[in-house]
């Protein structure tokens, strides 16, 4: 009597486990189609319950099923689990690949931008400032068309020789690669900056003067773009000043 007692309690506990770890699935895995499976369960711990209320089977016999159903059940809650980790990383992984390619474009279009404004700033001043901002900034431009369009290429990330030069230059100085790197961006963003701020000869329609020119013919680089160029310029300093921000606190 005492074992049977024993038994009962034993598989009427299991009973209760099987329903609360089925409705736990169900509850965590919808989106696989699992909210039939406690009705499933149900049908099965009703048959057992007829199965031995008939003598067919023994409360010791139930709970062995059960336990079995409850080994499989967990295995397939690791598996989905899994599974949708899985589909986690790959869909985030797939985001962060796409988001990577857009800022790749932007820095691609930007560097051909630098390369065509360095250009300009050293037939504009008669190589004046050719070699202060000028040659620095087509440096610079060719420098990050080079990168961002490997990176377009071949998926990899890959430094430019200008880069490299920074590197070299802060490695006899004893720092590291991430120090060169704020500097390179800090360069870049100035000579951006310098090139959007400096003043240039307006077109002979807007200017004042007959043959010579004054102050007034003169007007800011920006001023001159189109918008198109300004909010690319705005953009890409944006992100260069994203990339030193997330470089600087890994520091």
């Amino acid at each position: 009597m005492y074992n049977h007692n024993r038994d009962k309690n034993r598989f009427e506990h299991k009973v209760r486990e099987i329903e609360l770890l089925t409705e736990q699935i169900s509850a965590k895995h919808l989106f696989y189609g699992t909210s039939g499976l406690f009705f499933e369960i149900q049908q099965l711990v009703g048959h057992l319950k007829r199965e031995i209320e008939s003598h067919c089977l023994t409360f010791l016999g139930g709970t062995q099923i059960l336990d079995e159903q409850i080994r499989h059940l967990r295995e397939q809650d690791d598996l989905l689990t899994f599974n949708r980790a899985k589909m986690f990383i790959v869909v985030e992984k797939n985001q962060a690949t796409t988001t990577t390619i857009a800022l790749k474009q932007i820095g691609f279009v930007a560097g051909g931008a630098q390369v065509y404004g360095g250009a300009s700033l050293c037939v504009g001043s008669l190589g004046l400032a050719c070699a202060a901002y000028g040659a620095p900034m087509i440096a610079h431009g060719l420098n990050n068309v080079y990168e961002n369009g490997y990176y377009l290429l071949f998926r990899e990330e890959q430094s430019g020789t200008v880069r490299e030069a920074y590197r070299f230059a802060a490695k006899k100085l004893g720092y590291g690669n991430n120090q060169a790197d704020l500097i390179y961006g800090v360069i870049d963003l100035s000579l951006s900056a310098y090139g959007a701020g400096r003043k240039v000869l307006a077109s002979r329609e807007k200017s004042w003067s007959l043959f010579h020119n004054i102050q007034s013919d003169y007007i800011r680089g920006w001023q001159e773009a189109s918008k198109t160029a300004i909010t690319l310029d705005a953009t890409s300093s944006s992100i260069t000043g994203w990339q030193m921000y997330q470089i600087a606190k890994e520091n």
